[in-house]
């Protein structure tokens, strides 16, 4: 059987059955000529020879093998070839482990390229063809049980190597590739001893792939059950390798699979329950949420990195556009053709005034506003306080001898900010363009804490409680030359970030 020149997968019956020259492999989605393959074929069988006379008996052919007693091949294949293979062996186990502990399918216009395996596909194939060159001479259950071993992990892995380049691309076509790597590798993986439940996550995820092409092709509703089975299988197998010590390497990456089978069930569901009359609207705008470049490093990368937060985002999205179908959405009143999300948080801190007997500590509740997409935007991370209503940066106006008397009321300017929050009320976006939020709540808390953090810093006289961050509130805004314009209530305290927005960057429904 012919073999493809890029992964060395064996190609597809129906391929070689054809009359067209050229040939697309099954397995990685590379075309390539009949002759190449062959071509290929005829170079690993000279690899393969020449493996076989290093390996064996000087003057023995593996063509006389079936001539040969029983008790010579035995002898001929523990003392030749059996240290060969298990050290080769063990090398593919170990190279199979690494892989295992990472997730193995991404979302749906996502990709990850963070999956660097051991081996190559090619070697992984040509060490499957060595064992199998070999097998005849596997008389005794022990040398058969190594050699079946040794061809379901080899071919096994080669289709996940094959899955982790795919993964890399976000191109047609490529969960059906997936979805036949994984089944293959499932086949395989069956029959090696103690390496059943990677066998039921490679079924499992093949069949969240399958749902993935029916997903993009535009059936959600078809799409949904193979998330579900999807789910419930990875959830049977994360409960079953709790004490496995060759699969437990599995359980962290497991969890995220399941993660993802949420999300994509949340998805579907998005498009079958009609929440947008345009479905292609709905993927495109998930595409735009997946397709932004968080930060995976750093203090940061821990909360953006992690997949979990994407179910949050999708809630929010879903919000959106049951609020565009006829529902509501918490708005600031005021005129704007855009509605904004941001986060809303309420700060108390006290601060000491006073001199010597007129010393004293003065309580204050302040809200502060934080744009919901400061999660793209760098220079928030790296600085916190251009990513917040810095009422800190304004601050009321006293005499000095109000701060020797001990009158200060405040050493903070947020009061048109507890203005405009204040006329927060459920109403109809109506006609207007919705931003979609594009962070969570538990990341506008690091956020502000990383604020407050920074202010304490700078002076010793201020002491901060927990801020509260109480909800996602929408403010109209309008948008001139693709920047957005707050209301005047903001005042001096327009968000750094807002300045930066660029509006065809945005979510927008």
């Amino acid at each position: 059987m012919l073999r493809c020149k890029y992964c060395g997968a064996p190609l597809d019956r129906k391929a070689l059955e054809s009359d067209s020259p050229y040939i697309t492999c099954s397995s990685c989605g590379t075309s390539q000529q009949r002759v190449d393959s062959k071509a290929y074929l005829e170079q690993m069988m000279g690899q393969i020879q020449s493996w076989i006379s290093r390996t064996l008996p000087g003057g023995f052919s593996m063509a006389q093998s079936e001539n040969v007693d029983s008790v010579a091949r035995y002898n001929i294949f523990n003392n030749n070839i059996r240290p060969r293979v298990e050290a080769e062996f063990s090398e593919y186990k170990f190279g199979v482990s690494s892989l295992l502990s990472s997730p193995l399918i991404v979302l749906p216009f996502m990709t990850d390229s963070g999956i660097v395996p051991s081996h190559t596909s090619t070697k992984a194939f040509e060490f499957d063809a060595r064992v199998k060159s070999v097998s005849p001479l596997a008389v005794d259950e022990s040398s058969k049980a190594l050699i079946d071993s040794a061809n379901g992990l080899a071919s096994g892995y080669a289709m996940l190597i094959n899955n982790t380049k795919l993964l890399q691309e976000d191109k047609p076509g490529r969960y059906l590739l997936m979805a036949n790597n994984f089944n293959e590798a499932a086949a395989s993986f069956k029959k090696i001893k103690g390496y059943g439940p990677a066998a039921d996550r490679f079924q499992a995820l093949a069949g969240m792939c399958t749902g993935c092409e029916k997903l993009l092709n535009g059936d959600s509703m078809g799409s949904i059950s193979y998330f579900e089975n999807g789910r419930a299988q990875l959830e049977k197998v994360k409960t079953s390798i709790n004490t496995d010590l060759t699969l437990g390497v599995m359980y962290q990456a497991l969890d995220m699979e399941i993660t993802q089978a949420k999300i994509l069930t949340d998805i579907a569901s998005f498009l079958t329950k009609g929440v947008s009359k345009d479905p292609m609207q709905v993927l495109n705008s998930i595409k735009k949420i997946f397709g932004f470049d968080y930060q995976k490093t750093g203090k940061w990368g821990f909360l953006l990195g992690n997949k979990d937060r994407f179910d949050e985002i999708l809630g929010h999205l879903a919000e959106v556009l049951n609020a565009k179908g006829g529902g509501t959405l918490p708005i600031i009143a005021g005129a704007g053709e855009y509605l904004i999300p941001f986060w809303e948080v309420d700060l108390r801190y006290s601060f000491q005034t006073g001199a010597l007997f007129a010393k004293k500590s003065v309580e204050v509740t302040e809200d502060l506003l934080i744009p919901a997409d400061f999660v793209i935007d760098q220079q928030c991370l790296n600085n916190p306080r251009s990513g917040v209503t810095d009422i800190f940066s304004i601050r009321p106006e006293s005499s000095i001898l109000s701060g020797i008397k001990g009158t200060e009321t405040s050493i903070s300017g947020g009061e048109g900010i507890g203005k405009l929050t204040g006329s927060v009320a459920k109403n109809s976006p109506g006609s207007r363009k919705v931003v979609v939020p594009l962070s969570t709540e538990k990341e506008a808390k690091k956020l502000v804490s990383e604020y407050l953090a920074v202010m304490t810093s700078q002076d010793n006289k201020l002491k901060l409680s927990n801020p509260i961050v109480k909800s996602l509130i929408y403010i109209p805004c309008d948008v001139r030359n693709g920047r957005v314009e707050v209301p005047s209530g903001f005042g001096k305290l327009v968000p750094e970030r807002v300045r930066r927005m660029d509006i065809s960057q945005m979510v927008i429904i």
